[in-house]
């Protein structure tokens, strides 16, 4: 391997920039000999001029600004390699503290750490599985680096796009209709609702389109999670409106589903974090890791 005087060259390539032996020398902390002792030593080791000297300026010469150019490129790919090594040494022993909503741990999120933890073991996972508002709480106080979960109601967050959650219709395995392909939403208002209490984002899309088709109705019962819901289901008690993804937070037995014809309701589900947040290695990598298990899926 060629020997080169990588230090000398590094100080040309300051030259080449500041045009100024007393800049440079106070860029690098030299002093302004060292800096012309430099350059005398690399036009020496390659036995042509690099630098034209008047007592007003410094101009480099034509095989100086090549030089310096290509050496500024090859510096650059060096710093970029050197970044990539500190942040891949920063991935293996780094902390992640997601939030999310609960119908994210019925697939994605445990998918997506199993497979994080099969590339990364010394990664340090918390989960904090919230409702919506309480993801936005805990980003938007730097209690968790990042949440997934619905479009956030606050302008403090921003939102990546991940996925659209379709939602579905649930009713007791006998209903009259269990059998069906797809129902509009106006045959399932004429059956009881068991439906989230009104804090849930899902309930909000759920009232909001029944406001839109004009038909707005009072649940028979309200209640806080989706697998008392499912079970209120399963006995006949009513049907309800859930997103597809919550599906098996309602507990299979006993309950069929039924796809939604008119009006489609659906949510968006995305990457919520502080504006000016910047991600560490760790939790770009989860990120990586989510997009390519949401891309495969979208594939099938």
């Amino acid at each position: 391997m060629v020997d080169l005087p990588v230090r000398r060259i590094m100080t040309l390539v300051s030259l080449a920039d500041t045009t100024s032996f007393r800049r440079t020398a106070e860029a690098l902390k030299l002093s302004q000999p060292a800096v012309s002792a430099h350059i005398r030593d690399l036009e020496a080791y390659y036995g042509v001029p690099l630098v034209q000297r008047t007592t007003r300026r410094v101009a480099m010469t034509a095989e100086g600004l090549a030089l310096a150019a290509r050496a500024r490129r090859a510096f650059e790919e060096l710093e970029m390699a050197s970044q990539d090594l500190r942040d891949l040494a920063a991935v293996h022993r780094g902390r992640v503290v997601l939030a999310c909503i609960p119908p994210m741990m019925t697939s994605l999120i445990p998918t997506a750490v199993q497979r994080l933890g099969a590339d990364y073991p010394a990664i340090e996972i918390e989960i904090r599985d919230v409702l919506s508002a309480q993801v936005e709480q805990l980003v938007e106080r730097g209690d968790a680096d990042i949440g997934i979960g619905p479009q956030p109601r606050s302008r403090g967050l921003s939102f990546k796009h991940l996925l659209r959650d379709p939602f579905v219709a649930a009713v007791p395995a006998d209903h009259a209709l269990a059998s069906r392909k797809s129902v509009d939403v106006g045959e399932l208002t004429k059956y009881p609702l068991v439906m989230t209490t009104i804090d849930a984002n899902a309930r909000l899309i759920v009232d909001q389109a029944l406001q839109r088709s004009r038909r707005p109705v009072k649940p028979r019962f309200e209640l806080v999670h989706n697998f008392s819901v499912g079970r209120l289901v399963a006995v006949g008690l009513g049907v309800t409106i859930v997103p597809r993804m919550a599906i098996a937070s309602l507990g299979a037995d006993g309950i069929s589903i039924v796809e939604i014809r008119s009006p489609r309701i659906f949510r968006d589900i995305g990457v919520m974090a502080r504006p000016k947040y910047r991600a560490s290695p760790s939790v770009r990598a989860l990120m990586t890791v989510l997009h390519h298990i949401v891309a495969t899926a979208t594939r099938r």
